[in-house]
């Protein structure tokens, strides 16, 4: 989609919402005004907003029935439990939200150090070059989660891709899945050590297939954001008025409304408690996001199976497999090789491996063969044609064989043919018919000649295997037409003809080519579906919307402790020079040259990753 059709739609949607907001508005639409009372919906340019209350408390759900007769010995114990399980869940809370003001204060003083050191690093590449040496953006290679994790700290970058060559084929490393239009933040295959703030725009660094799942993401992210913030004002004493969502252009975000009288009636350390409990929720939601990307597996194992094949993720765009009517499409589940069985993924790499160092042929009758055999043929590329000679379809293929042929040789070895000669010995030319000059005695000699048959493809790969040490097997029958012989795909350059058995197809895929191109351009996974309706393609989906949880929530913890203007470290320092005991005129002071600096940093490095997108 072009950037002018995306700000086109972007542009006729926000007229559309504000438009209707107005006209029912203007023509006082009953139930969209209650609607709108209710909920607190308001709509202005670029900007709706959603607003919950809560519910009032129903005193008498608390109230115990005044007919039950309880004894004064038994009404103690559960007054006596009740208030030590009290006490217990309060100490427990406490201390939660205790490591949330702990990791809070952690994360302003570091993401104010390390958003500095990004600045300064630019800065300075910026004074010493004509332009900064950056790396593209727009990665291309399948990332587990290991190498996105890895990426995101500044210090460690993922090692460089191994690659696959023919002199060196024993060592086979995971694919590669090339994709030239499907890139983003996320899967990101050039990571560049300390890279800075990375805008997301869609349809840039932001596919647009993955646009609901940023949007579901980030949703949940704000809102367990502000949830924790509501959990720590209710947990100490500060009333929350309400709760609300808001979609600013196309980002979604959430706030809540703590009443500022009770807020300001509460400890400097509960204050810390309530302005820290947002980023203490965004880690460890970022955590939770990691687990649960490592335990995908485990968790759509009801669904997917592991060890009956291997799945096909993704096929490349450049390899011949890419065809859907004759090769690979994602959801393909892969049977055999070959003849040999694939079960996991290392069965996918030995079964490549062994029918490259194999070179396999197949068993077919020798009448058939001998029925195909052709007289002319030449060569291109990396196979010998020889179908021409032939009223045939695109099916055939040429096959070649070895067959022995008898020759008469000479013997070189001689006994002074003169001297026999003279002698009338044996060798002199007298009386042998078979005698030749000098000597020389004819003997039989077999020598392999070659020949080439124009065959169908799918015919041959039906057939037994054979190679070089283990020949076809000779049934000792009359029949002629039961004799088996070994042929070969008429290929050269190191292509093969390779069978791959489908459990989803009927008909198996033939492929001819660079072995290679299947373990380098060919995406597999080992989960294979259990079910009809299940797919693949629902665990990349899980990774994914892991990944984006872990990647959003961790920025939306670790931006908002920032010292920035309207941003939680705006408060959190607020509180802490509060609580310093300086006089007002100091915290203030210090108070605006901290969050001016915060925010001037914060500025600064979104401008320069524009500026980064727009040169690369």
């Amino acid at each position: 989609m072009l950037a002018t059709s995306a700000i086109a739609i972007f542009l006729i949607a926000w007229s559309a919402v504000f438009l209707i907001d107005y006209v029912l508005r203007v023509a006082h639409f009953e139930p969209y005004l209650r609607l709108s009372h209710r909920f607190g919906i308001e709509v202005s340019p670029f900007q709706l907003r959603f607003y919950v209350t809560p519910a009032p408390k129903d005193t008498l759900l608390s109230e115990k029935p005044t007919d039950i007769v309880v004894d004064e010995e038994k009404k103690r114990d559960i007054f006596f439990e009740e208030s030590r399980r009290l006490k217990c869940r309060i100490l427990v809370i406490r201390m939660w939200f205790a490591c949330g003001v702990i990791a809070s204060i952690i994360c302003l003083f570091g993401m104010t150090f390390y958003m500095s050191h990004l600045l300064i690093k630019d800065v300075g590449q910026w004074m010493t070059t004509a332009r900064p040496k950056v790396q593209a953006y727009r990665g291309m290679e399948y990332r587990s989660m290991h190498h996105v994790l890895t990426s995101l700290s500044p210090a460690v970058a993922p090692p460089p891709a191994k690659t696959t060559t023919a002199a060196n084929s024993d060592q086979i490393h995971n694919p590669v899945i090339m994709e030239d239009t499907e890139y983003d933040m996320i899967e990101d295959g050039q990571k560049s050590e300390d890279r800075g703030l990375v805008p997301i725009i869609p349809g840039f660094n932001l596919p647009w297939g993955h646009i609901p799942i940023f949007m579901l993401v980030l949703i949940v992210a704000a809102v367990f954001h502000e949830l924790g913030h509501a959990w720590a004002a209710t947990s100490n004493g500060v009333t929350v008025n309400g709760f609300g969502i808001f979609i600013l252009a196309v980002y979604p975000g959430a706030f809540t409304d703590i009443e500022a009288v009770t807020l300001k009636r509460a400890t400097t350390f509960r204050r810390l408690q309530i302005f820290g409990a947002g980023i203490w929720h965004n880690l460890l939601l970022a955590l939770l996001a990691m687990a649960m990307f490592h335990a995908s597996p485990v968790i759509l194992s009801p669904v997917l199976a592991n060890g009956y094949g291997v799945s096909v993720r993704g096929v490349d765009v450049r390899s011949g497999l890419s065809n859907p009517r004759t090769g690979l499409v994602a959801g393909d589940v892969v049977k055999s090789v070959d003849e040999c069985r694939v079960e996991t993924v290392a069965d996918w790499w030995r079964c490549i491996r062994t029918s490259k160092n194999m070179n396999n042929g197949r068993c077919v009758d020798r009448e058939s063969v001998e029925a195909a055999t052709a007289f002319n043929h030449r060569t291109e590329a990396d196979e010998i044609l020889c179908c021409d000679e032939f009223n045939v379809t695109t099916a055939h293929v040429c096959f070649q064989r070895e067959e022995k042929a008898s020759k008469l040789s000479v013997d070189t070895q001689t006994r002074a043919p003169q001297l026999n000669a003279l002698l009338g010995l044996e060798g002199g030319g007298g009386g042998r018919d078979d005698a030749l000059p000098y000597g020389g005695v004819a003997q039989p000699e077999e020598k392999k000649i070659t020949k080439y048959s124009c065959l169908h493809a799918r015919y041959v790969v039906q057939q037994a295997l054979c190679n070089a040490s283990e020949p076809c097997k000779t049934e000792e029958t009359p029949a002629a037409h039961q004799e088996k012989i070994c042929v070969y795909p008429a290929l050269h350059n190191g292509t093969r003809l390779v069978k791959i058995e489908l459990a989803n197809r009927n008909k198996p895929i033939l492929f001819v080519g660079q072995l290679n191109e299947m373990l380098e351009m060919v995406s597999i996974s080992s989960f294979t579906p259990r079910f009809t309706f299940a797919s693949i393609s629902w665990l990349e989906h899980f990774e994914l919307t892991a990944k984006y949880l872990f990647t959003l929530s961790l920025a939306l913890g670790l931006f908002n402790a920032m010292p920035v203007y309207a941003l939680d470290g705006q408060f959190i320092v607020h509180t802490l020079l509060k609580s310093s005991g300086l006089s007002v005129r100091r915290r203030e002071l210090f108070q605006y040259l901290i969050l001016t600096f915060g925010t001037g940093v914060l500025i600064l490095n979104i401008v320069i990753g524009f500026v980064k997108l727009a040169i690369n």
